[in-house]
């Protein structure tokens, strides 16, 4: 579970990571959510993931590749949400691996997105609403990261 951020050019991310845990029980760790990623056509993209973390990393894989998108995301049973902040604007992928531009001023994603959202609403950046977030939403937890392009 996941909380990511987007406001003014800058994407925030918190880093706790929360599974079932095979031995029984809910595990958590810390792990990185928020990557830079140079495209094949020079261009550069900055990616925050959240859902299931494998069919996640395989879309970070595939994104700016120029190869077809993977029908192992698309025929099957993926549950993540990417979003991507390029030079040309905000975008938001499913497993469909198509984009779809998002034109509000801001947005968040993850289980803690309407808090997030919330925030932003009074005039919180990016990081703020992640922490903020991370306040109510047990499955956001610092440290938190944030790039911009």
């Amino acid at each position: 579970m996941t909380t990511i951020a987007y406001r003014d050019g800058v994407m925030a991310a918190d880093s706790r990571v929360t599974y079932d845990s095979e031995a029984g029980g809910t595990r958590m760790h810390k792990c990185e959510k928020l990557f830079r990623k140079q495209t094949k056509d020079g261009g550069e993209a900055i990616i925050g993931l959240a859902g299931e973390t494998a069919p996640g990393l395989l879309f970070l894989d595939w994104y700016g590749s120029g190869k077809k998108p993977l029908m192992r995301l698309i025929d099957g049973d993926a549950d993540f949400t990417a979003l991507v902040l390029r030079r040309d604007g905000l975008f938001v992928y499913d497993a469909w691996c198509r984009g779809e531009k998002v034109l509000d001023e801001f947005f968040a994603i993850g289980s803690g997105s309407k808090a997030a959202l919330g925030a932003m609403y009074k005039g919180a950046g990016a990081l703020e609403a992640v922490d903020i977030a991370s306040r109510i939403d047990p499955y956001t937890s610092a440290p938190f990261t944030c790039l911009s392009l």
